[in-house]
């Protein structure tokens, strides 16, 4: 998505710390908000709704309407979730397909004329994200397995690339800064971040894989490490068949480039509404 940015040197850094900020602050209040009102656990993990925070929300405000609606704002916050999930994914799969990286490529990297967004990927995207809910409706196992490898793969999406240039050395980043380049934190800085980073990722899938209780059976093993080494597998299968035959590498000269078209139109209209405010004054 930072294709669609005017400056995504500067804009995509900070839309994730953005993210970040936002979603630790309202996420801490909603923890403690839960915990204050957490009053009979055993009830609300033995509750018949199969919603552990419909019973919460139920015994917090004492009314059936009130939980209701509650649940109503949780539900479509998760609506809007699936929203900017799919946007992601789709532009995500759209790029892979674009670099020539999974199957069918030409027909993915296809953009709509005039809405301009890849309307297949984005149809596909949805369409896997809907039977993917599907698996609620399963065993509680594999849907939890597979929820948590999800979180895991994600993370592991970002720590990647991290211990990539750790392992290289950050002078690789030389040849793409300059003396203007946003989001510069210096060799030592930087390697300190880097690390603290890669840590993280590490120590936080591993307690993703524990067992939710012990002791451990059939019914309560935490599958994900089997989910993400199935997952691997499969993706070392497609690479050595068919992926390294077709896939062109990422195309840096457009995930890096800064869209003048654009960031000349923004400039434009920053100087008129300056103009304009200071007729006003």
């Amino acid at each position: 998505m930072t294709e669609e940015m005017p400056t995504p040197s500067r804009d995509a850094p900070l839309a994730m710390v953005y993210a970040v900020g936002v979603g630790g602050t309202t996420g801490t209040i909603f923890v403690l908000v839960m915990l204050f009102c957490l009053t009979d656990l055993q009830g609300i993990v033995a509750t018949s709704t199969g919603l552990p925070i419909v019973e919460l929300i139920l015994q917090a405000t004492g009314s059936r309407a009130g939980t209701t609606f509650l649940t109503l704002m949780l539900a479509i916050c998760f609506i809007h979730g699936t929203n900017g999930s799919i946007t992601s994914a789709s532009r995500l799969l759209y790029a892979m397909a674009r670099d020539k990286g999974v199957l069918y490529h030409d027909y993915f990297s296809h953009i709509h004329p005039k809405w301009e967004v890849p309307i297949r990927t984005i149809v596909l995207t949805w369409v896997f994200n809907a039977f993917f809910g599907l698996l609620y409706l399963g065993p509680t196992v594999a849907f939890n397995a597979f929820i948590s490898s999800c979180t895991i793969l994600l993370n592991m999406s970002y720590a990647i690339p991290v211990l990539t240039v750790l392992i290289r050395g950050r002078d690789v980043l030389k040849q793409f800064q300059t003396n203007d380049t946003p989001w510069k934190f210096g060799k030592v800085r930087g390697l300190i971040l880097n690390i603290v980073a890669v840590l993280y990722v590490f120590i936080t899938s591993l307690f993703f894989c524990f067992p939710p209780a012990l002791p451990v059976s059939a019914s309560s093993m935490n599958y994900v490490s089997a989910v993400i080494g199935i997952f691997f597998f499969v993706l070392t299968g497609y690479w050595i068949a068919y992926g390294k035959k077709t896939f062109e590498g990422p195309k840096l000269d457009i995930i890096l480039g800064e869209r003048p078209d654009l960031c000349e139109a923004s400039d434009e209209l920053a100087r008129e509404e300056k103009e304009v405010e200071s007729r006003k004054a």
